[in-house]
């Protein structure tokens, strides 16, 4: 791990969720973190997809987040990682 992917995923582990997001999007939000750092700390290839699919069903359930969960999907169309 480069030294900058190292400082970034320390920065990760300091991020907290804002108050006033919905209890669930927290967890998912929380859930999907702790994922991707572990990720990062253990030089995985990738996270099992159930973690990504339950952030994007919770983030859908809130249109108030439509802009985030629509960035997630660019990021994943754009990375192969799912078809449109």
């Amino acid at each position: 791990m480069s030294p900058k992917d190292k400082k970034e995923l320390e920065r990760l582990k300091t991020l907290n969720v804002r108050a006033g997001v919905p209890k669930d999007l927290g967890v998912a939000i929380e859930s999907f973190m702790q994922q991707a750092i572990i990720v990062g700390e253990y030089g995985l290839d990738h996270m099992p997809q159930e973690y990504m699919e339950n952030l994007l069903r919770t983030l859908a359930k809130y249109p108030e987040h439509s802009m985030l969960f629509m960035e997630m999907v660019e990021i994943l169309e754009r990375d192969n990682i799912i078809e449109s």
